[in-house]
């Protein structure tokens, strides 16, 4: 979202090698959000499942709000037909073009290398690496700090990430997100079939929710 989750890795400016690493090209899992809107003086807590297919081009988000708010949005971005489909509480869908290419869940070479070390106590730890990224696109801006756990064959997977942005140079919303339950196969493909009544509906240009969650898809994905 948008639409590079940031798993790669640069090294700082100082050292001398360069570490990189990327999604496997299929998977699924669990996340957390947890952030505050500044100019709505809001909290919120939302729990999102996430699909991403390399092979099909395809992405797909479910996400229920937890807080005040009740409902649930589900986003299926189709990188091939170049169409993106809202549909709220399983019944209203909003259809708008896809402008940008599809990329592989992997970090710009913008991120910095932070350093390594340990989740949890000594018996049961996960280690971790640890990036930081700015992003900068028109009004908008933001920067993150990411974490994500290695993998054998130059892999990885997203762990955690602590953001913030807004437009004009003005922090409007900040977030932080853990990552969870990863598996490596989509079992249920229907997840990116998107329903009937997205077909009824006429395409728009964007959405007016989307102001700032250009900035969440412009430093990972889901």
């Amino acid at each position: 979202m948008m639409y590079r989750l940031l798993l790669a890795v640069v090294g700082l400016a100082n050292l001398p090698y360069i570490r990189t690493c990327c999604s496997p090209d299929v998977l699924q899992g669990n996340a957390m959000y947890y952030g505050y809107m500044v100019e709505e003086k809001e909290s919120y807590q939302n729990m999102v499942k996430f699909y991403y297919d390399a092979d099909k081009k395809k992405i797909a988000t479910i996400t229920t709000n937890m807080g005040n708010r009740t409902g649930q949005v589900r986003d299926i971005y189709d990188f091939a037909a170049r169409k993106r489909y809202v549909i709220t509480d399983n019944s209203s869908c909003n259809v708008t073009k896809l402008k940008r290419s599809f990329e592989k869940i992997c970090v710009p070479s913008s991120a910095k290398f932070m350093g390594s070390a340990d989740l949890g106590n000594s018996e049961a730890k996960m280690s971790v690496d640890m990036y930081r990224l700015k992003v900068k696109k028109g009004k908008m801006s933001g920067e993150a700090d990411i974490m994500v756990t290695p993998m054998d064959g130059g892999k990885c997977t997203l762990v955690g990430v602590v953001m913030s942005g807004g437009k004009d140079g003005e922090i409007q919303m900040a977030e932080t997100s853990v990552y969870m339950n990863f598996t490596f196969e989509i079992s249920d493909k229907s997840v990116f079939q998107p329903p009937k009544q997205c077909y009824r509906n006429n395409e728009s240009e964007s959405l007016l929710f989307e102001v700032l969650g250009g900035i969440r898809r412009e430093i990972y994905i889901f």
